[in-house]
């Protein structure tokens, strides 16, 4: 079995049996009979709705089940019912797109609110199977008329994070630890002499959360002007757009062991505060800008693609700049979303999409980026460590735009944690980043470097806001450290990419390259 991205590139599933017969431990904890795939059939496929209060209550639908399959390339478990969603390219006329549905018997359910031309819709028939529906699918984005059509998938994504020790090297490394080299850092201190960061650049966290009320971050959450927006401090995709929790969007999910990925919405928090915490416990790399929380992630619970989707969609009109750390499937709906976000967002400029390459690498077994990180419209971050080298987790491939540091050397990532007592990596121990828990030491891997690189990209934005994503990107490239060895004649390496991100260069440039001034006038606040 296989389905079609959105352009067209063959996506390898296998079926899983039914009941599914596990064939790992990861892949048997997400099947088994609490996990994320059973609660994602409950929650997704039920009669009923999931309540606010996160109880699922639900009853089986009539029909055929609710088909799984595992990606071939990552392993990871996907599963839909009978809905496909499908993109019809623009000037598609209304008839043609009936004609087309009724042609594979589907029936409307809804119509995306960021795309005009993109839909969900449903088996009419409510007898066909999910494998019956992917070869229809397939068939369908076959057509001239169909830019991409796919089984409308909830899906496992993975939250990366690895585990070690303190202190904000990353930020200024003067090699203070056993081991550590000294400079290996961002060189935040040579950016903060042009900016600290503006508060109408806008960095949005699509994760499991964050903690709006963190004493590091509640001064530099996002927050709408519009003061009869519902939209106050950010969206939960998770939930459908008509839940009463849908515009919260904190962590909401906690499980014992609280300090665990597993169960826990611990990940989001401390990405943001590497992004913009502002205090004397722990600053973040852009501390006069903004973040925005997204929450697309209920913890380690299968997510919908198309709710992930539309979550980059909407930041896009909110920030200039988006911080994906985790990685999923293929999807083609998250493919288009990517090249949405660049109409959408900054007024035509482009929002930037920073995405983590993944932490599956071994020694002596490199993994290949992650999806949606080798997309071609996403910006691909590794990790670098305190020691000037490649991170031994960081994934590797063409795809690497460039490394930012993190975990793997001597010492971690010293960042914000969930505020709620006795909840988060840190649940109270002076040793794991102090008592009260506000911060932690062990924060790292790619979700690491992904932020840091999105809050340098928020510094180059407000020293220069009139650059677009794409000259972004490259002036970031341009720009970088050349660590390690092994870079082409482009200077471009597949482990490194363009080499490890500098803050201080990048910003130096985003100023020369910033069109003079004949007076100031104030940005208007989003």
């Amino acid at each position: 079995m296989h389905l079609l991205d959105a352009n067209r590139n063959r996506i390898e599933l296998d079926p899983l049996p039914e009941p599914p017969q596990p064939e790992s431990r990861a892949e048997s904890d997400a099947l088994a009979s609490e996990s994320p795939l059973v609660k994602a059939s409950r929650a997704f496929f039920g009669a009923a709705r999931r309540r606010s209060d996160g109880v699922l209550e639900s009853a089986p639908r009539p029909g055929p089940p609710a088909t799984a399959f595992r990606e071939r390339d990552t392993g990871l478990v996907r599963t839909f019912k009978r809905e496909i969603a499908i993109r019809f390219r623009a000037g598609t006329s209304q008839a043609t797109k009936t004609r087309i549905l009724e042609r594979f018997g589907l029936a409307l359910r809804r119509r995306n609110p960021f795309v005009a031309d993109q839909l969900v819709a449903f088996d009419a028939s409510r007898a066909r199977a999910g494998e019956a529906l992917l070869e229809i699918a397939n068939e369908c984005a076959a057509l001239d008329e169909v830019q991409f059509a796919t089984p409308n998938f909830v899906s496992q994504y993975r939250r990366s994070r690895i585990t070690p020790p303190a202190a904000q090297w990353h930020l200024e490394n003067q090699g203070r630890a056993d081991g550590q080299l000294k400079g290996e850092d961002v060189d935040a201190l040579g950016a903060w002499r042009l900016t600290h960061g503006d508060p109408d650049v806008v960095v949005a966290v699509l994760d499991d959360g964050v903690d709006v009320e963190h004493p590091l971050l509640r001064r530099n959450v996002w927050r709408n002007p519009a003061r009869s927006a519902r939209d106050q401090v950010g969206r939960d995709f998770f939930l459908p757009d008509d839940d009463p929790d849908h515009y919260n969007p904190r962590p909401k999910k906690f499980r014992y062991p609280y300090d665990a990925m597993a169960g826990n919405d611990i990940h989001g928090t401390p990405c943001a505060g590497v992004i913009a915490a502002a205090g004397k416990a722990a600053y973040g790399i852009a501390p006069g800008a903004r973040v925005l929380a997204v929450k697309v992630f209920h913890a380690d619970e299968f997510a919908a693609d198309e709710r992930v989707a539309d979550a980059m969609r909407y930041a896009a009109t909110r920030a200039d700049v988006l911080s994906c750390s985790w990685s999923g499937g293929a999807s083609a709906d998250v493919q288009l979303a990517l090249e949405d976000v660049k109409r959408l967002g900054r007024r035509g400029l482009g929002s930037a999409v920073f995405c983590a390459t993944g932490n599956e690498s071994q020694a002596g077994r490199p993994a290949r980026v992650g999806f949606p990180a080798r997309d071609p419209n996403a910006i691909g971050v590794g990790a670098s460590t305190d020691q000037g080298e490649l991170a031994d987790y960081s994934n590797v491939g063409s795809e690497v735009d460039f490394v930012a540091p993190s975990s793997g050397g001597v010492l971690d990532i010293f960042t914000t944690d969930v505020s709620v007592h006795g909840r988060g990596f840190n649940v109270g121990r002076a040793d794991k980043g102090g008592k009260d828990g506000l911060c932690t030491n062990e924060f790292g891997g790619t979700s690491s470097a992904t932020p840091l690189a999105a809050g340098v990209a928020a510094l180059v934005l407000s020293a220069n806001p009139k650059l677009s994503s794409d000259e972004l990107r490259e002036l970031l490239r341009q720009t970088a450290d050349k660590i390690g060895s092994g870079y082409d004649a482009k200077g471009v390496s597949p482990r490194f990419g363009y080499g490890r991100v500098n803050a201080a260069r990048a910003v130096e440039e985003a100023k020369r390259r910033a069109p003079a001034r004949r007076g100031s006038k104030p940005r208007k606040r989003r």
